[in-house]
């Protein structure tokens, strides 16, 4: 039984090279930074007492900032390397979400966490391009997954590192981010170093054919596209102002907060690789994601009837696993649905779908709150995966 269990893992995670390892060891610890993310609604209401509004119009220049951030990280790449664009972003990055800890006024706040994500997001297309570059053709994929991985661990260490620093003090937590970022940006300088020239333009050469074939012109992918920000708007709002009811209805402290919200990223990055690895060939990619879909909006269906901490972690759990089945497979759905010549432009534009979704997600939740409250909400978010479950249907007949 042992024996059956390294191997498995043994396959799943073997013959990765060291450079992938460390991009992804440099993913974990830029991500576990991504506490002050989980913890700025708490902060923003309880130590700089903004209304539920102005929360969610911070949240979503969070997400502006991010697809402001991809596009012109991709942009950067293509201009001067993935790796300056890399460690840039690191050390700027970390620097504003120092600077942010001692903004107090609305606009100056506003201004900071739109400039702030903007620096810290151009890391994400550089860092996709540099294992692109390091990884062997025929372990790509899982490349990527272990990337993914490190996201997910370091989603799951944030939250509870955060929410630890957060009840000591709120201002350790954008300390906590900065440091961890400009850390990050010492493996990039000091042990991946710069690659060669040669590759880069074999790179540019590749994104310039992709130029010639527009995504905008495929129909199924722009309705899939559509499908992927309802499921994201949905899942996301775990993780933007699902901690205020949290704290508001069911009395959670921040550390059990930060348990909750830090168990989602334990599980991905526990569970997943294997998973996959074991029932990508079972059946049709359109099942997982509604699959996936069926069981985020399961939660919210149990969010109307079930309070308690411990009904709030199995429906963690729940999510989790949501994720788990639908979003692997809808990278893979795009990946399927291109060719090697635009590749990247598919990529680049689901990419930015979760962007939107990103800014959607606060504003669409607190303005539904504040009228209509959180079993509104509920059932708002539930009608989108609803949506999602019969749209990857349709797509399945058509496509």
């Amino acid at each position: 039984m042992l024996s059956s269990v390294l191997n498995l893992i043994k396959n799943a995670y073997g013959g990765l090279s060291t450079a992938v390892w460390l991009l992804a060891l440099t993913q974990l610890i830029n991500r576990v930074g991504t506490m002050v993310i989980f913890s700025l609604a708490i902060y923003l209401k309880e130590s700089l007492h903004f209304s539920v509004q102005d929360i969610g119009v911070m949240m979503g220049l969070f997400g502006a900032g991010s697809l402001t951030g991809v596009y012109l990280g991709g942009r950067l790449v293509d201009k001067i390397g993935f790796f300056r664009v890399m460690w840039m972003s690191l050390v700027l990055g970390g620097i504003m979400f120092i600077v942010v800890g001692y903004l107090r006024s609305y606009a100056a706040l506003c201004i900071g966490l739109y400039v702030t994500t903007v620096l810290a997001e151009a890391f994400r297309p550089a860092n996709m391009t540099a294992v692109a570059f390091y990884s062997k053709p025929e372990n790509y994929t899982r490349s990527i997954s272990i990337n993914r991985l490190s996201i997910n661990l370091g989603f799951a260490l944030g939250p509870m590192i955060g929410g630890f620093l957060s009840d000591i003090n709120p201002q350790l937590i954008f300390w906590a981010d900065g440091v961890t970022c400009i850390g990050a940006s010492i493996i990039v300088i000091v042990f991946l170093g710069k690659i060669p020239i040669r590759k880069i333009e074999q790179h540019k050469r590749s994104s310039e054919m992709g130029r010639s074939l527009s995504p905008m012109r495929d129909k199924a992918f722009m309705v899939f596209l559509l499908l992927t920000v309802l499921y994201a708007v949905a899942f996301m709002q775990f993780f933007s102002t699902m901690p205020l009811y949290y704290r508001e209805v069911e009395l959670l402290s921040k550390t059990q907060i930060g348990l909750l919200m830090g168990l989602n990223g334990l599980l991905v990055a526990v569970i997943e690789m294997i998973m996959i690895y074991k029932i990508e060939n079972m059946t049709s990619k359109y099942n997982f994601i509604a699959l996936g879909s069926v069981m985020l909006m399961s939660s919210y269906a149990a969010l109307l009837f079930v309070h308690g901490y411990l009904w709030m972690a199995v429906l963690t759990i729940v999510i989790s696993f949501s994720e788990m089945f639908a979003m692997p497979f809808m990278n893979t759905w795009v990946n399927g649905r291109s060719v090697d010549a635009n590749k990247g432009r598919y990529m680049a534009m689901y990419g930015m779908a979760w962007s939107v979704a990103q800014i959607l997600t606060p504003v669409i939740a607190t303005q539904v709150i504040t009228h209509g409250g959180y079993k509104s909400l509920w059932i708002v978010l539930g009608s989108f995966c609803l949506i999602v479950i019969l749209g990857i249907r349709r797509l399945e007949r058509i496509s």
